[in-house]
């Protein structure tokens, strides 16, 4: 019954997750200009983020359990361990954080679709440019070449 639990918070977990507040100190920066350039980038990427959990929940009918399952078997830097979201900082916290969990939806969201079949049994999709193709459909053309490219 526990694990249960887990799935049912799993989406929660990483929406919490890539919302939390980057903490971007001005001290490591030095400049306005320089810290306004990372900050404009991380708002960028929660947008991304936004809009590939929106396809995901759309696209996906038990994702819970299928990012619970992709986040407990992950050897990435974002992983779910007893419950909890867990991240290991490549170089810096506030800048790439929110990509690891875009990273993972991007994932998933190209699994559906990759596994998607008629109902004869056929894939739908021939190859990955048609899978690009059907994707780039339902997302701006920003997170369609950062993602799926």
């Amino acid at each position: 019954m526990e694990n249960l639990k887990v799935n049912t918070n799993t989406v929660f977990l990483l929406r919490q997750f890539a919302s939390q507040r980057p903490g971007l100190d001005f001290n490591d920066y030095g400049q306005r200009k320089y810290y306004m350039q990372d900050y404009r980038e991380i708002l960028k990427d929660l947008h991304s983020f936004r809009e590939l959990l929106s396809l995901a929940i759309n696209r996906i009918d038990n994702l819970n359990e299928v990012l619970t399952n992709q986040l407990s078997n992950s050897s990435d830097r974002l992983t779910l361990k007893d419950g909890k979201l867990q991240y290991i900082t490549g170089q810096y916290f506030p800048t790439e954080y929110r990509n690891a969990a875009c990273r993972i939806l991007s994932s998933l969201i190209w699994a559906s679709y990759r596994d998607e079949k008629h109902e004869n049994g056929e894939s739908v999709y021939k190859d990955g440019h048609e899978i690009r193709k059907a994707i780039k459909r339902n997302l701006r053309t920003q997170n369609t070449k950062l993602y799926f490219c």
